[in-house]
């Protein structure tokens, strides 16, 4: 009896490891894997090709390297999604039976959003069938026999997504627009359960730079809200000790519109800080990387497109900066203005305090203050810039000329400097023209004042 109940013992090791090791062993062949990636094309309505796979010992894995998810009909030639690497932690034998569940992590990642016609190529993944469809035919398995019939059943898709080092990228041909984002690593959950609890969407960005202004450290909290993306928190890092927060809403149909609240706090200014802040703050046009002091700001934005191009016509907003401890070189514009005024010193333009409130529209940046203190002075000034950097603005000559003396332009009508006509102020964020009133208009001003003042005095 004893003897009976060791090779039976025996019998059933040898059994286990034929389920448990021999057929996963068999499994890595070149006919598993077309039987894996056509269980994968069934549960996610998508070609799917695998260049290589290993299943682990006891089905406790699952790696696939060289994946690649085709686009469906409708759509360019090419791959809506491709993996250098992934690594499965699933139970495979659940795989088979047409259920994708587990865990995946995996790295060099390749995302490609497209969206034509109102609609995107990974509408439907996962889900049923397109009507009029068949589902890719099946071929027998390594055993020889033909896979069990569903019965017409969706297959269940379950993942918890963990990649690193990708690519996402989110092309809209009905716009021409455009976005490529590397470095990205992605955390979120995949699957068309019922009542499945939304675990939202973590994304991470090393680097956006968009109109010369460069963001890195990306962090995206992110959750679905029917056809819209709740962008629930923002966070990244701008030059110097400076950080970006926030939160908004992506809307990825219908012209990819978004809106978003953004602080920006102690960023430090130069570098490639200098043509976003000669934009905002125009006093600071043609400062060049010279310009020194902290930027802070909030602005509210709504906008459609992804990319600079397409966003800028649409982009619409409140905001409000502010700057401390600021030095303008003396190539900037204040400066340069300064200089127009008497001003003979060649250092540089200390101001305490400095600030603009603007709204954008139409492709402008419309200054409703736009002013500085330097010392017991302070300078405004008044009009707008473009989003492409043209100035049309006008300064107040007289805090200038009774600061710095008037030099000999003015220094005939210092009894009258209240009258003296605006700067004009034309060019560009880098080439700024200063356009100072004309003799004509100068003494025409001054010929008023006169007569205001004589017409007083003998009244």
């Amino acid at each position: 009896m004893l003897r009976i109940l060791k090779w039976a013992f025996l019998l059933l090791v040898v059994l286990v490891l034929l389920v448990f090791v021999v057929v996963p062993v068999v499994m890595n062949t070149e006919s598993g894997r077309r039987q894996v990636a056509q269980v994968l094309s069934r549960g996610l309505h998508r070609d799917v090709t695998l260049r290589d796979m290993e299943i682990g010992f006891f089905f406790s894995s699952l790696g696939i390297e060289g994946l690649a998810i085709a686009n469906p009909d409708g759509f360019p030639e090419g791959n809506a999604i491709e993996a250098r690497s992934l690594q499965f932690e699933s139970n495979f034998r659940r795989i088979l039976d047409g259920r994708v569940e587990g865990s995946v992590e995996g790295q060099g990642l390749v995302i490609h959003i497209i969206q034509k016609d109102g609609k995107t190529n990974l509408d439907g993944i996962g889900g049923p069938p397109e009507e009029g469809k068949s589902e890719p035919p099946r071929e027998n398995g390594p055993d020889g026999k033909e896979p069990a019939p569903e019965g017409g059943k969706k297959a269940q898709l379950d993942l918890s997504l963990d990649v690193s080092d990708s690519r996402l990228v989110i092309e809209d041909l009905d716009k021409n627009d455009r976005l490529v984002l590397d470095g990205v690593s992605i955390a979120m959950r995949f699957t068309n359960r019922e009542g499945a609890p939304d675990t939202g969407l973590k994304v991470r960005v090393r680097a956006i730079e968009q109109n010369t202004l460069k963001v890195t450290d990306i962090e995206i909290d992110a959750r679905q809200a029917g056809d819209w993306i709740d962008l629930e928190a923002i966070r990244a890092k701008l030059p110097g000790e400076g950080s970006l927060e926030g939160a908004g809403r992506l809307h990825l149909r219908g012209g990819n519109e978004w809106n978003a609240k953004l602080d920006a706090k102690r960023v430090t200014l130069g570098g490639d800080v200098a043509p976003f802040v000669a934009s905002v703050y125009p006093m600071a046009a043609s400062a060049g990387e010279q310009i020194g002091g902290v930027f802070e700001g909030t602005f509210e934005l709504r906008g459609h497109g992804l990319s600079w191009e397409v966003m800028k016509p649409t982009l619409t907003g409140d905001s409000e900066v502010r700057l401390q401890e600021m030095q303008l070189p003396p190539e900037s514009l204040l400066a340069q203005a300064a200089a127009l005024a008497g001003r003979k010193e060649q250092g540089a333009i200390l101001l305490n305090d400095a600030g603009a409130t603007f709204r954008i529209a139409d492709g402008w940046l419309n200054f409703s203050r736009l002013s500085a203190s330097g010392g017991e002075v302070r300078y405004d000034f008044a009009g707008r810039v473009s989003l492409d950097g043209k100035l049309e603005l006008t300064m107040d000559l007289a805090p200038l000329v009774r600061q710095f003396g008037g030099g000999d332009r003015y220094a005939a009508y210092k009894e009258y400097v209240d009258k003296i006509p605006p700067l004009r102020i034309g060019g560009t964020t880098e080439a700024p023209k200063l356009l100072p009133p004309n003799e004509a208009d100068l003494r025409k001003s001054i010929l008023d004042a006169v007569g205001e003042k004589a017409g007083t005095e003998l009244g």
